[in-house]
């Protein structure tokens, strides 16, 4: 029904997409997941025409989105935000009525029979009749929300996109908006498309998950139980987890391995080689155990410099945009040459970042203690020099750990010894 080709998509110099490459089949539930930032609200934007494509095409029924006029998308599909704000008091009843303008010849036309079932279906079916005739901006953020879902339910389009529906909605609400999703599905055969954080939920209703990575690629596209695995949530969100069966569905049920203990570091002396954002919340985290914190080098601008600067922690800085020069490799060293562990958090390798690596296998001959946090082959593009190095360090005595959690619990080794 809808088919994406290479779709490749870009905000000024930040790459959202790169040749993604799916299809959404006629009367399917698709969940889209992945961490913040990845790319899933932008996503929808363009399957829908909002956006306008930059490489690739996304056709519907064969023709192409950007060919398909506003209104006769309207029609086909309708959408629930993941937020909004409405500023002018519209009663309930006439936001809900807005969902049916697609249908009409003009904007002036009055509402006849038709439009008025699908409004009072849609106010029923969500819940929200005895709101009715109360203003949106005095709703809560759940109820408003209800009145979104309805106002795209009476549009009785045969495509329904959620971005995050249910994420402002109580456990009652959200089980029942859940259940009328699948109803859709099942007796109106409504091809749904949602976003989701709620992963159990997720797995429990649609027939495909697709999983993003933070840099907007495809991870992994299927069946929930071939998607939902504790490796590939672990890669993804770098968190452990349990998946189950659940007892009642047969569908995955995911379980957060949380680790309560709270972590002291207090005058462990620890360097990140760290950028693009890869460094962030372990720089935070790691000035919360008031361990005595270094970074860099880092190009001035880059979202891990500013966390480091904005705590006070010292860094080895790089003019933007450029390759690190001797010079700043020499402030990085002389940094590391004062501490007792150096971590690796970067995710990209290109050849401006690669003699990071080198000054990893210095501080090993040093004896000091190195970590490489969630490294994988294909974020090498050096054509492997990067992979090679960083299997070098392996062997000289770099220890490979897959989260922050684990990080941690190795720090805390260190203090110990």
């Amino acid at each position: 029904m809808i088919q994406i080709n290479n779709l490749s998509f870009s905000f000024a110099a930040a790459e959202i997409f790169s040749d993604l490459n799916f299809s959404v089949s006629r009367g399917e539930i698709l969940s889209i997941i992945g961490p913040n930032g990845c790319g899933k609200s932008t996503l929808l934007r363009l399957l829908r025409g909002s956006l306008k494509i930059q490489t690739g095409e996304v056709l519907w029924e064969k023709t192409p989105v950007e060919k398909i006029p506003p209104r006769e998308m309207a029609r086909r599909v309708a959408v629930v935000p993941q937020s909004t704000t409405i500023p002018f008091p519209y009663k309930v009843r006439e936001l809900v009525a807005m969902g049916r303008y697609p249908h009409r010849k003009n904007l002036l036309s009055f509402q006849d029979k038709s439009d008025l079932y699908a409004i009072e279906q849609a106010l029923v079916m969500t819940d929200i009749l005895p709101l009715a005739e109360r203003p949106v901006t005095q709703l809560s953020g759940g109820e408003l929300q209800r009145v979104l879902l309805a106002r795209a339910l009476a549009q009785n389009s045969s495509v329904l996109f959620l971005d995050e529906a249910t994420s402002h909605l109580d456990i009652d609400h959200r089980l029942e908006l859940t259940e009328l999703l699948v109803r859709l599905n099942r007796e109106q055969q409504t091809t749904i498309v949602q976003i989701s954080h709620d992963l159990d939920l997720a797995a429990a209703i649609s027939q495909r998950i697709l999983l993003l990575t933070e840099h907007g690629k495809i991870a992994e596209i299927g069946i929930p139980k071939k998607v939902m695995t504790a490796a590939n949530l672990q890669r993804i969100f770098r968190v452990d987890v349990k998946v189950n069966s659940n007892p009642f569905t047969g569908t995955p049920q995911i379980v957060p391995l949380i680790n309560c203990s709270a972590h002291q570091l207090n005058g462990l002396k620890i360097h990140l080689i760290c950028g693009g954002g890869s460094g962030k919340t372990l720089l935070r985290r790691l000035h919360l155990t008031q361990a005595e914190t270094t970074a860099g080098p880092l190009n001035q601008g880059d979202s891990d410099e500013a966390v480091a600067t904005t705590l006070n922690i010292p860094v080895a800085q790089e003019v933007p945009f450029n390759p690190f020069s001797e010079s700043t490799l020499l402030k990085a060293k002389k940094l590391i040459d004062q501490t007792g562990v150096l971590v690796i958090t970067t995710q990209w390798w290109g050849e401006g970042n690669l003699p990071c690596l080198d000054l990893a296998e210095k501080a090993i001959r040093q004896g000091i203690a190195v970590y490489l946090l969630a490294q994988q082959r294909e974020q090498d593009f050096t054509e492997g020099k990067a992979w090679g190095k960083i299997q070098q360090l392996q062997q000289q005595g770099a220890k490979t750990i897959r989260n922050e959690e684990h990080l941690f619990e190795e720090l805390a080794q260190q203090l110990i010894v």
